[in-house]
Order: C-alpha cells, then structure tokens, then sequence
C-alpha cells in the first residue's frame, strides 16, 4: 500500500510540474524556450496520464509533443541562418516572389530628394549616383531603406542612372511581409541600416 502511495504521490508531482512547464511555456518570451518548456510538460503529462489512464490528455500531448519538438529545431536553424547572414550582401532571390522589374537608361532620375519614399530598391545591373553625397553604387546593392524608417518617410538624396540599370523594388507592405517571413533578410536589412547611419557620409536614401 506504501509503495502505491508513493507511485500515486510521484505522479501527482509529475503532474504538477507538467502543469507549472506549461504556464512557463505561456509566459516565455523566447520561441526556443517557449517550445523546450511545452516539450517537457508534454512528456511530463504522457508519463503521468498514461499511468492513470488518462487517455485523452496523453493522446493531446502525443500530438502536441512532435510539433514541439519540430519548432524547436527549425527555430535553431532559423538563428544559425541569421549568423551566417551576410554582412554586406542581399540575395536577389529574397526580393524575386515579390518584387516588381524595372529599367533605367543613363541619366534618368529615378527619385529626387524630398520624394514620397514608397518603394525598396534592389539593383541588378548597372550603377547609380546619389547626386547630394556624389556616390556611386554598383550591381547587387540594396538601397531605398532609410526612407520607410524616417518621420517623413521622404528621400534624403536624389539617385540618377550612370548607365543603363535593372531594378528590382518591393513596396512598403511587401517590405514587411518579406521582413517577417525571411529572417536572414530581416537580419541583413539591420545591418544595412546600422552601417549607413552609422557612415552619414556614404549613406544611400
């Protein structure tokens, strides 16, 4: 009889600790902690229900703990893409499902300063001239960004074709779709706002 209340007293505990998991779970601020806390209630609560019969909260953790365990998993892949993020470069594959083709041919303004900053730019080929601070970018930059994080929202330089360009752009709403669906490209368009506000000097609009 001893022995049944102290199995009776283990599971109740096993129980209590599933169930204190699960409120840690509710109040985590972090996916990955969030996910490791609802995996142990989830094997926590199997344990204890299938030892009482239980079936129907062991069937629910049953379901539950696999995609648990999955999150957990693409939520590490997820950070260690967002370190191997590149620094100074954006794929062009990021912007291609959403963005809208253009051309320039040499010497057409694309934007003034002062403009309505409504679209993100990404250049293919070609080169522009931000006219205000004389620089020159090449194919493969990203630029626009700053204007859809400024008071504003309006262009701080005016960019002119130095030669014949091809353009990739994405609106404001595509902007932010593709920033919380794409974490890498999330990740690199901080690092590209950080480094040109951080360079006034060379910062394109």
């Amino acid at each position: 009889m001893s022995a049944w209340t102290n199995f009776r007293d283990l599971l109740q505990y096993l129980a209590w600790i599933a169930m204190a998991l699960t409120l840690c779970s509710t109040f985590s601020r972090t996916i990955i902690r969030l996910r490791l806390f609802a995996a142990t209630s989830n094997i926590l609560a199997i344990i204890s229900s299938t030892a009482i019969g239980f079936w129907p909260n062991v069937i629910q953790n049953a379901v539950q703990l696999p995609m648990n365990i999955y999150r957990i998993r693409e939520a590490r892949r997820q950070v260690e893409k967002l370190r191997a993020a590149p620094v100074t470069g954006v794929h062009s594959g990021w912007l291609h499902p959403y963005a809208r083709e253009s051309t320039l041919f040499a010497g057409q303004v694309l934007f003034r300063k002062g403009d309505l900053g409504d679209r993100l730019y990404y250049l293919e080929a070609g080169s522009i001239l931000f006219d205000e601070i004389n620089v020159e970018i090449h194919a493969g930059t990203l630029f626009g960004e700053i204007a859809f994080f400024t008071r504003d929202g309006r262009r701080t330089q005016t960019a002119i074709a130095t030669s014949e360009c091809r353009l990739l752009s994405i609106d404001g709403d595509q902007l932010k779709q593709l920033y919380f669906q794409n974490p890498e490209f999330g990740w690199y368009l901080i690092q590209l706002i950080a480094q040109r506000l951080t360079a006034p000097n060379h910062r394109a609009p």
